[in-house]
């Protein structure tokens, strides 16, 4: 495929191939040459490269994103030079800070401000965090203290909290289904706001949890992820 397209546009894309962060991720472009997607599950947020065309002016890009600025949810597209795509990126990326940091009565300041200490704690400070993957070895630990999370979560699931429970178990899911495939600062989000999904119902289960969940502790620059009990993988 990337030999059917000019050098000049792979060079311009290159830097864009491993980019990840914690607020958005680059995804299977399909018929396209880049699709970065908001990774807030509720969000139709998105950034397109939807094609690309070399005139007298130099190389055009064909860009569509949303929200098209702060004033409208709506897209925008339209051609713009290679000289002026990381200026428009940057202005998506800055709106999608925005509505993280922005509070409203949409939020749950109690869920946000769990998943924050947990990330805090998670969070891991490497440079290639956003970008490299767990190692294999630890992706499989990862997997069983999950898949050992879920079947906790079933000796506390009452008729008034299946939709809670429901909603923990599906995330789970995808964390897991997503180990091999994102990297460590993006499973670290993830885990962080499953354990403040988890906290939120009530300390029995968070003790129980947090017993299998020390074997989640990796030591990969990380302080601690738990306060008490943590075990470090060599």
């Amino acid at each position: 495929m990337k030999k059917k397209l000019p050098l000049i546009i792979l060079e311009t894309l290159e830097k864009y191939i491993e980019l990840k962060d914690v607020q958005f991720e680059v995804i299977k472009p399909e018929d396209f040459l880049l699709k970065i997607i908001d990774k807030d599950k509720t969000s139709d947020f998105y950034f397109n490269i939807e094609s690309c065309k070399i005139d007298i002016g130099g190389l055009k890009l064909l860009c569509d994103w949303k929200p098209a600025n702060k004033e409208s949810i709506s897209n925008s597209k339209k051609w713009i030079s290679d000289k002026q795509l990381d200026g428009c990126f940057k202005n998506w990326i800055d709106l999608l800070e925005k509505y993280e940091s922005v509070e409203s009565f949409f939020d749950d300041p109690i869920l946000k401000s769990f998943t924050e200490d947990y990330f805090s704690e998670y969070q891991i400070l490497e440079e290639d965090s956003h970008i490299k993957p767990f190692s294999p070895k630890k992706i499989l630990l990862l997997d069983e203290c999950l898949e050992s999370i879920v079947n906790k979560l079933d000796n506390y699931q009452t008729e008034e909290n299946k939709d809670q429970f429901q909603n923990i178990k599906n995330e789970i899911v995808t964390l897991r289904e997503n180990l091999t495939s994102k990297s460590k600062n993006w499973v670290g989000k993830s885990l962080s706001h499953i354990l403040a999904l988890i906290t939120k119902q009530g300390i029995p289960l968070l003790k129980e949890v947090f017993s299998e969940a020390k074997k989640l502790a990796i030591k990969e620059g990380v302080k601690h992820l738990f306060d008490q009990g943590a075990s470090f993988i060599n």
